[in-house]
């Protein structure tokens, strides 16, 4: 079967070209005007066409905390938010740590469940290092760490040391090590000190988990990897200035490094907890209004490598209160954060750069993302390519209503935001699955392994 998409703006990180895109048996086989004869024309005047979007970092909650989200549920809410691929994140319960967790996940808990093509990070135990000797490099995008704990984080490694260990695996192996990176020894001293004097507000988790706790961190993983020239690093949701200019500074020097950068970073600062309260307590924390406006700079001229959601759902009882210490750290977004990050670069910029904006997140959420990962036919509406697409219309509006999500969890820091450039169409790999504000047929989500 054949599909031509007719009179569309498509979105490339390098140009938006006016025309048509030929599907056939899935993939995208030209790109221009034709006049071929073919099964299904669907029109597209007026809309603009990204690449389906690539979620480096979801977190679906199966094995073992699905009354958060599972894999349906999740799937589903990241198609509604222009989602074709995500990779799932370790911190279940139990903890993706060992191959046969991982085979759990691959053979059993994915398959004929999930709405998008899907990949898995493996996480990694102080005490069972030699997973990491076993697992097939093939089966997985990379290797999860986290230098430091919060609620849902049931395996850290705070110590260089073992780190070290880690890296050096890894390096061996040829596999990507993904970290998230705080420093554990700088939050358990102000966690100390703040429990003292018996702050409960939620604006006190980014004084416990500021510029210091992250940075300091970003240098000691930073150090470690540079022993290995060729080495892949991967650091999570990196939320300041400071790491970004780190982050430079270790590509100037040639390593093999990259830095994602959250969409709630540039929705939300510190001045928003008096609105938001805990609903917006995530980890690392959110930065003021200074950072954040630089941060949008960042994005802008080139110096993010991938825009993502951290999608990190969380039962509404454990974040409906006002105890900052009791709430759990993690917020939805899978579904609010591309138009969140149109509507925010239009209030930013100017509603006439909205094709730039378009641009930047074509590259920084699908093509870039699908290079660092090695994600064979994916990431960017070229020709060979799966044909994952997304119509928008930045001039539409949705005002976000629990009645519209589709995670589990049923809640959204972004409920009563009014948001331009909802998805109104999602194609994955040339199958219409997503239709305004419905999912189409049943899952049609395949594994990606290399």
């Amino acid at each position: 079967m054949n599909t031509l998409i007719k009179n569309g703006k498509i979105v490339t990180s390098a140009r938006i070209i006016k025309g048509d895109i030929l599907i056939e048996n899935g993939k995208i086989n030209k790109i221009g005007k034709t006049n071929i004869l073919v099964d299904e024309i669907i029109d597209a005047t007026g809309k603009y066409i990204l690449p389906g979007l690539i979620e480096v970092h979801g977190h679906m909650r199966e094995p073992g905390l699905t009354h958060k989200e599972n894999v349906g549920t999740g799937t589903q809410a990241a198609l509604a938010g222009g989602v074709t691929t995500i990779i799932d994140m370790p911190n279940t319960k139990p903890a993706t740590v060992t191959v046969s967790l991982l085979q759990e996940k691959i053979n059993k808990i994915y398959p004929g469940r999930s709405f998008t093509d899907y990949a898995f990070f493996m996480g990694v135990a102080s005490d069972k290092l030699d997973e990491l000797k076993k697992v097939n490099p093939k089966d997985i995008a990379g290797v999860k760490v986290f230098t430091a704990g919060h609620e849902t984080t049931p395996t850290t490694i705070p110590d260089d040391f073992t780190l070290g260990k880690v890296i050096e695996i890894l390096a061996k192996r040829n596999i990507l090590l993904a970290v998230h990176a705080e420093d554990q020894y700088l939050i358990n001293k102000y966690n100390e000190k703040f429990k003292k004097i018996g702050r409960t507000d939620p604006a006190l988790w980014s004084e416990i988990r500021g510029t210091e706790v992250v940075v300091r961190a970003a240098k000691r993983v930073i150090a470690l990897a540079s022993k290995y020239p060729k080495f892949k690093l991967y650091l999570l949701h990196l939320s300041t200035p400071e790491e970004y200019s780190l982050l430079s500074g270790a590509k100037e020097k040639g390593m093999n490094i990259y830095g994602e950068l959250v969409g709630y970073q540039l929705v939300f600062n510190t001045d928003d907890y008096k609105k938001y309260g805990n609903k917006i307590k995530v980890s690392p924390a959110i930065r003021s209004k200074k950072d954040q406006w630089q941060l949008w700079q960042l994005f802008r001229d080139g110096q993010v490598d991938v825009l993502c959601s951290e999608h990190t759902p969380h039962e509404w009882e454990t974040k409906n209160q006002p105890d900052m210490w009791k709430a759990q750290s993690g917020t939805p977004g899978v579904q609010e954060t591309l138009p969140a990050v149109v509507t925010g670069w239009m209030k930013h910029f100017g509603k006439d750069k909205i094709e730039e904006g378009l641009m930047k997140i074509a590259f920084c959420s699908s093509e870039n993302p699908a290079k660092i990962f090695s994600f064979k036919g994916k990431g960017g509406i070229k020709v060979g390519n799966d044909a994952d697409l997304v119509f928008l219309d930045p001039s539409s509006i949705w005002e976000v209503k629990k009645s519209d999500l589709f995670s589990k969890c049923g809640w959204s820091s972004y409920e009563g935001m009014k948001l331009n450039g909802r998805p109104e169409k999602v194609f994955l790999r040339g199958e219409l699955v997503y239709n305004n504000r419905k999912i189409i047929g049943n899952p049609r989500g395949k594994w990606i392994n290399h």
